[in-house]
């Protein structure tokens, strides 16, 4: 087979990717997809939301996915530390279980998964399900006619060569935002201005029962830890930082930065008393970004390759699957219509919604990170003083913040007035009372890092290897980073 000629090419073999081919080629069209890595590889974004159990139904995959060995997520927990050198902590715990009635599931959960298997098994779903798929192919460039995205100039692991025609184009390269980037559509966003270092672990502390498998977040001065319970004992932990709170960052390892960070809180340092690193820390800049166009003549953009806005919420996993649904109808429309684009339109309308929604509510919360009582208030109201997120307010806001993103406007909105009003709080407290922001002192990252044993399995396996130095430039948003993970 020559693969000179298809009515659909995707750019990316991950979740978006194997998504929308899958859709697409039930509604009929031959459908190429191009996957620069090899599967399995590895990759972040390891927990997922319960909303996605919909999708999954449709795919056909929600039962199969129940027995792939992953983690069960039946909640959520954030934490506040009272005191750095100190034990002690507050928490506000969110539960799947407790949506409206109208939003309970056969399935109230969702996963912790290693995106290594999870990945493999989306796309060799969509091999069977009769999608053409390319490992290790390298885009060259995308052809153009005009404005008009004709075909993909690729090359396959064996290095030939094609010309591949297409009536449209789906991007869905995640990160690496093949057409974005080319073509300088990439927008940062003015408050959420993260990086993220992250690793796996053996033998952290975990919780007992169901709990083991919740996510935890610890909030902290400009930022948050996170906590995700992956199988084998293993367990995902990265720190995400906004700016200024990433100023050091340039003169440090990512593993010096996480160890960091671990040895500053007494009770984040005491999950770690028997614990090994499992694999090398690794560090991503610039999180939060978005396309100023998601669809054009042609082309369109699906998952990451469009926006992403933080990992907080466990929000871009879900969107990759929900905008490759949207997007295979929204392809569907554009092909059966003469390629009118007039359908693409109702897609870039419905992503631009979802964008404002979460980018809006995320951007709150860094705003609320610099001021440790409006987050103290924050995390006390809605766990101990709410019975955790136990009313009728908060149950649809949990269900909101669980991958409903198209229902609940009236309570989120609500949400926000009150961020709003505890950000208000936070200034007033430091301004004018005196009050410190955090119980922190600014010097702790010239300490030595916390001293974390390897593990001899991770030793064998390399994983320790020294990543390639990147040239980008750290603030550089159009270049992706070349030192960092896989992309979508």
């Amino acid at each position: 087979m020559n693969h000179s000629d298809y009515d659909v090419v995707v750019i990316g073999g991950g979740p978006a990717g194997s998504t929308l081919s899958t859709f697409l080629v039930r509604k009929g069209y031959q459908v190429l997809v191009l996957e620069r890595e090899k599967f399995p590889r590895f990759h972040v974004g390891e927990s997922l939301l319960p909303a996605t159990q919909l999708i999954w139904e449709k795919l056909g995959i929600a039962e199969p996915l129940q027995h792939l060995g992953q983690t069960f997520k039946y909640g959520t927990e954030i934490r506040i530390g009272l005191n750095p050198q100190q034990s002690e902590y507050e928490y506000s715990r969110q539960e799947f279980y407790k949506f409206p009635t109208q939003r309970l599931q056969q399935r109230p959960y969702a996963y912790q998964v290693e995106r290594s298997e999870f990945d493999l098994f989306l796309l060799n779903h969509a091999r069977q399900e009769g999608v053409t798929v390319f490992e290790e192919a390298v885009v060259k460039e995308i052809l153009w006619e005009g404005d008009e995205a004709t075909g993909i100039h690729w090359k396959s692991k064996d290095n030939i060569e094609y010309i591949t025609k297409a009536k449209c184009i789906a991007d869905c390269s995640g990160r690496h935002a093949f057409i974005s980037r080319s073509r300088k559509f990439l927008i940062p966003n003015k408050t959420i201005k993260t990086s993220a270092v992250f690793g796996h672990f053996k033998h952290v502390t975990r919780a007992s029962g169901i709990q083991q498998g919740y996510f935890n977040g610890y909030v902290i001065e400009n930022g948050w830890i996170w906590f995700i319970p992956l199988a084998s004992d293993i367990m995902s932990i990265g720190v995400v930082m906004n700016e200024p709170g990433t100023s050091w960052w340039k003169q440090k390892s990512p593993e010096e930065i996480l160890l960091t960070y671990i040895k500053q809180y007494k009770f984040i340092q005491e999950r770690f008393e028997q614990a090994k690193q499992f694999s090398k820390v690794r560090m991503l800049h610039n999180l939060s970004y978005a396309s100023k166009h998601s669809v054009g003549n042609g082309w369109i953009l699906v998952g990451d390759a469009n926006f992403f806005v933080d990992p907080l919420f466990s929000s871009g996993v879900h969107l990759a699957f929900r905008s490759a649904e949207k997007a295979a109808d929204a392809i569907d429309g554009f092909l059966k219509n003469d390629q009118d684009r007039k359908v693409f339109q109702h897609y870039q309308k419905w992503s631009q919604k979802e964008h404002f929604h979460v980018s809006t509510t995320m951007s709150l919360m860094y705003k609320m990170l610099k001021y440790r009582v409006s987050m103290e208030i924050l995390v006390k109201l809605t766990g101990k003083y709410s019975n955790h997120w136990n009313n009728l307010l908060l149950r649809r806001l949990v269900a909101w913040g669980s991958g409903y993103y198209e229902e609940f406007h009236l309570v989120l909105y609500c949400s926000w007035v009150f961020c709003i009003l505890l950000i208000g709080i936070g200034r007033v407290c430091e301004k004018l009372l005196g009050m410190s922001a955090w119980n922190t002192h600014s010097e702790f990252y010239s300490e030595s890092p916390q001293a974390i044993a390897k593990t001899v399995e991770s030793l064998g396996n390399g994983n320790f290897s020294n990543p390639v130095a990147s040239t980008t430039p750290f603030n550089d948003l159009n270049h992706p980073e070349q030192s960092v993970v896989s992309d979508d």
